[in-house]
């Protein structure tokens, strides 16, 4: 899990901690099951350690998914090169502590203490009181085995990122009202986007890596905060608790709160006969948010409403050297979304071919025709 959030030495800031953690629980209204032990990491150990987590995060290796993304058109074949050690750049920019659910601890980057050093105690208080609202997260929900349990349905891992990322940053927020006095829901809606704002100031590393890159770092944070908001609007924190008995299954629901929108099960058969010459890789489903990623790069009137037709698909990459093609089936809600969603995807995905049959569109490279 990647986290925005500050610095500090475990010793030296064991007086702020303590204060996040009551912050979560008064906001939450849970209690802590165990401590939350915090350890400084130096940038060798940072580095290193989320390219593990990057990689442990992927239904398969790092160069297949890449080449699989160039494949869809999300990135370009220029953008492949040395993708992987600028990706860890950037992350490593980005990510000054995080919560480790594989270890149940908290780490904290040494070289943060130079970028954050013109903040006060407050501030640093509200970013802790962001990283342990996860470990809380983590004690009820067991994070890691659900996030293992996703790696072969990256749109279903997206949408738990975020209610993870949207909640922590709604506790932070609600966290900093808690300590004005007369505080109300008024004051809470104009310091969202004042504390919020910083997650959007991406560091110049930025610009090194493709934007599909950056933009779904961030929606965790944005939508997932919009969409925490709307249910906590309804129904309080309970309303939240009750989202974690049951997740968003897709990006889909992040985008539209309140919807109960799944990938349609068993788009493509469990025995697929791959292209002559080549190998089963992964399988994958993508969902609305990265079909609007794919539909704005194409072009055309109100990509995002045509996005939204999304009711579920499935991917299946097959691999000979360094080539990667696919076979896709993305269901929609009726025949002109799903005809006018094919007319963009020939134009976005290199090469690609593809079929309308209703609501339903087939899309591949690699085949002569559609083998389903």
């Amino acid at each position: 899990m990647l986290l925005l959030a500050a610095w500090a030495a475990a010793a030296e800031e064991s007086p702020k901690l303590e204060q996040a953690q009551k912050t979560v629980e008064k906001v939450r209204g849970r209690q802590f099951k165990r401590p939350v032990p915090a350890e400084e990491i130096d940038a060798a150990r940072l580095r290193a350690d989320l390219a593990k987590k990057f990689d442990e995060g992927l239904a398969t290796d790092s160069e297949s998914y890449f080449r699989s993304l160039a494949a869809l058109g999300a990135i370009t074949e220029a953008d492949l090169v040395d993708l992987r050690n600028r990706l860890l750049d950037f992350y490593g920019s980005q990510v000054l502590a995080f919560y480790d659910p594989s270890v149940g601890k908290f780490f904290v980057s040494r070289s943060g203490r130079e970028k954050l050093s013109g903040f006060g105690d407050s501030e640093e208080t509200l970013l802790f009181t962001h990283e342990l609202t996860h470990a809380l997260q983590d004690q009820t929900l067991s994070l890691d085995r659900r996030m293992r349990d996703l790696r072969d349905d990256s749109d279903a891992a997206l949408a738990l990122q975020s209610l993870l990322e949207g909640e922590a940053t709604e506790v932070m927020i609600e966290g900093a009202v808690g300590e004005i006095p007369d505080a109300d829901e008024g004051i809470e809606e104009a310091l969202a986007p004042l504390l919020t704002a910083g997650l959007a100031d991406l560091d110049p590393e930025a610009k090194n890596v493709p934007g599909f890159f950056t933009q779904q770092l961030f929606f965790p944070y944005s939508d997932g905060m919009a969409y925490v908001r709307a249910f906590k609007k309804r129904g309080g924190w309970k309303a939240i608790d009750r989202l974690w008995n049951e997740p968003p299954g897709s990006t889909a629901e992040i985008l539209h709160p309140g919807s109960k929108i799944h990938a349609a099960p068993a788009l493509l058969p469990d025995r697929l006969a791959a292209p002559p010459g080549f190998a089963p890789a992964y399988r994958d489903t993508l969902g609305e948010w990265t079909l609007r990623f794919l539909l704005r790069r194409a072009g055309g009137a109100d990509p995002d409403k045509l996005a939204a037709a999304w009711r579920g698909d499935r991917f299946a990459f097959f691999r000979k050297e360094n080539r990667i093609v696919y076979l896709g089936k993305i269901r929609t809600t009726d025949a002109a979304s799903a005809a006018a969603i094919l007319a963009a995807w020939e134009k976005v995905s290199p090469g690609s071919r593809g079929v309308a049959r209703g609501s339903d569109l087939i899309v591949y490279t690699g085949y002569e025709k559609p083998p389903i």
